[in-house]
């Protein structure tokens, strides 16, 4: 669709805008002579409804009603005769600067001047809503040479140079669409319908003085009603601008995703929305909730009455896992010490100071093992045994000796141990490597379903020393719930891992799986959810794109933090799976891991 074709729709949609107005207008009416003939019928039984309505007083009383109506959207349009400049005084936005000393409202300019260029039109002034800081913009003006970009101080703040580009590319989709002038006019035109409840208000401020007005008992009934008309008003007025905005807003994102060729800014700034919030404290909110980026305002009955779509779904419309990504942030800042995805991939100070620890806690002779090709193999079938009597060929002499100090070490350097001993053994002879793991399938084998982390260090073992696959195109998921089956096994099988009671682990579970997994799905018994049904699931798991595996990593140490404690079992089976997801996890949770 072209620029004329917007400009076509847009007159086709200011008749429809007229088409709701008069239906409004009369539904208004009819409510308040409802009203009035309710009080008149009580106070004379006999009275009916068509002889209300064709007495002079029911007719005085449309024609008022409909006066102050009509007189409401006059005023209003009034107001704003001036366009986009008269709206931003009515909101009491300051003006940027055209050198602006504040480097977020130049950066503002920059943007706006960058779009303007690309748009071919001339760009539009610039305002700040000082006291705003929720994350919302807005444009308004009679014509594209005319217009006014107003945002919030919140949006300056909080949203990055890709983000703030990506809002002001959706307000200027507004500009080229045509929308401006409607929305100028569907303000106005619902002011009238929401004056009837402003009457009602002053009717019942009048007899709540003192004096002669105490003894007006039917004109503060009259001015409730009229109020609650009023909001009646207010619920139509909303349905009005549902349905002529919602599609537009649509329409919007996806003409910014067009001009900036980044929907990444675009869906930063929905999630931030979503963390952060979008309402104004302005007592216009009401009135800009058909023109701001997002919501103003907070409702009850969101869907029927919402300007916008939902921001799930604005989401979902730049891509698949954008959802996912925004549920992910907002988990991390309500509990960002169990953040984990934060962590995959991240070096920082303490991870080093950690692992400075562990390489010293390993005797020398043991590090110097780990760096020959027999020693390495030896150390890796320890830990893969777990507390297994060894097979003959690892039992007496050196390899024996290996595998008892790699026993007394206990569970705290099995994953450093490990690392280090698959980091010698993929330099050896690519004949060797199948036959070491051809031993690792022998041994989980035997062991049955005995030491879920030690099958998950086998796993990790065997996935390094397996030369890699070239996937084919098209194999990754994109979809949580196409692996629902696989998530409900991992996080059954990390339930169970820290020894928890059954109401311990039920509770952990639900709490976890949350929003990963459609309702109904259960905690499984530990027979259920064994090392070689876990294997599978992991496998498929890591079919999942980056941006899915960020929730699972996050949820599952949620899962292992639920209970206050990080013992070494659940911590390093919760890095094994990060490694099997292909996450490299640090090893450090917390400043302390409580050992068993």
């Amino acid at each position: 669709m072209d620029f004329f074709d917007h400009q076509a729709r847009a007159r086709r949609r200011t008749v429809l805008l007229v088409g709701y107005f008069l239906a409004a207008l009369a539904a208004v009416a009819a409510s308040v002579n409802v009203c009035a003939w309710l009080i008149g019928h009580w106070l004379h039984p006999d009275l009916s409804w068509r002889a209300w309505l064709l007495s002079d007083a029911g007719l005085w009383l449309t024609a008022a009603t409909l006066a102050v109506l009509i007189g409401g959207s006059l005023r209003k349009a009034w107001q704003l005769r001036d366009g986009g400049p008269a709206l931003a005084r009515l909101l009491g936005a300051r003006e940027v600067p055209a050198q602006p000393g504040d480097a977020r409202q130049r950066r503002l300019l920059r943007v706006v001047e960058e779009m303007s260029l690309a748009a071919g039109t001339v760009p539009p002034r610039s305002f700040v809503l000082e006291r705003e800081d929720g994350i919302n913009a807005l444009v308004a003006g009679l014509t594209p040479s005319s217009t006014v970009l107003v945002v919030t101080r919140g949006a300056l703040e909080r949203l990055s140079r890709d983000e703030l580009q990506g809002v002001v590319a959706h307000e200027f989709s507004h500009i080229l669409n045509a929308d401006m002038r409607l929305n100028l006019r569907l303000l106005a035109a619902l002011a009238g319908v929401l004056a009837i409840g402003k009457v009602g208000e002053f009717l019942l401020h009048a007899t709540a003085g003192d004096g002669h007005r105490r003894g007006l008992p039917l004109f503060a009934l009259g001015g409730a009603l009229l109020m609650a008309i009023g909001f009646a008003g207010l619920f139509f007025g909303r349905l009005i601008k549902a349905a002529i905005s919602r599609q537009r807003e649509r329409l919007a994102d996806a003409s910014a995703v067009q001009f900036t060729r980044q929907p990444a800014g675009l869906a930063g700034a929905l999630i931030k929305i979503r963390q952060e919030g979008s309402h104004l404290h302005s007592l216009h909110a009401e009135d800009l909730s058909h023109m701001a980026f997002a919501e103003t305002l907070g409702l009850r009955w969101r869907r029927l009455l919402a300007t916008h779509p939902s921001l799930d779904q604005r989401l979902r419309a730049l891509g698949a896992d954008w959802p996912v990504r925004a549920r992910v942030r907002t988990r991390q800042a309500r509990a960002p010490s169990s953040a984990a995805s934060t962590r995959v991939g991240h070096l920082d100070a303490a991870n080093l100071g950690y692992a400075r620890s562990l390489l010293a806690s390993i005797p020398v002779d043991l590090q110097r093992a780990l760096h020959t090709q027999e020693g390495a193999e030896c150390v890796l079938y320890a830990l893969v045994l777990g507390d297994t009597p060894p097979p003959p060929a690892l039992r007496g002499g050196r390899r024996g000796a290996l595998v008892e100090q790699v026993r007394g070490l206990g569970t705290r350097l099995r994953l450093p141990l490990l690392d280090l001993a698959v980091a010698t053994l993929r330099q050896a002879p690519e004949r060797r490597r199948p036959v070491i793991v051809a031993q690792l399938q022998a041994i989980t084998r035997h062991r049955g379903e005995q030491d879920l982390l030690c099958r998950a260090l086998s796993a990790i073992a065997r996935q390094a020393l397996t030369p890699t696959k070239r996937r084919l195109p098209g194999r990754e998921i994109h979809r949580l719930s196409a692996v629902a089956n696989e998530i409900q096994v991992v996080f059954s099988v990390l339930a169970w891992a820290g020894d928890s009671a059954r109401t311990t682990a039920l509770a952990g579970f639900q709490r976890a799986t949350h929003g990963l997994l459609p309702p109904g799905r259960l905690l499984l018994p530990p027979d259920r959810c064994g090392p070689a049904r876990l294997q599978t699931a992991v496998d498929r798991l890591n079919r999942l794109t980056p941006l899915l595996k960020a929730p699972l990593i996050d949820a599952a140490a949620d899962l292992v933090l639920s209970d206050g404690q990080v013992q070494v079992a659940e911590a390093e089976l919760l890095r094994a799976l990060g490694a099997l997801l292909d996450c490299p996890m640090p090893p450090l949770f917390r400043s302390s891991l409580a050992n068993i």
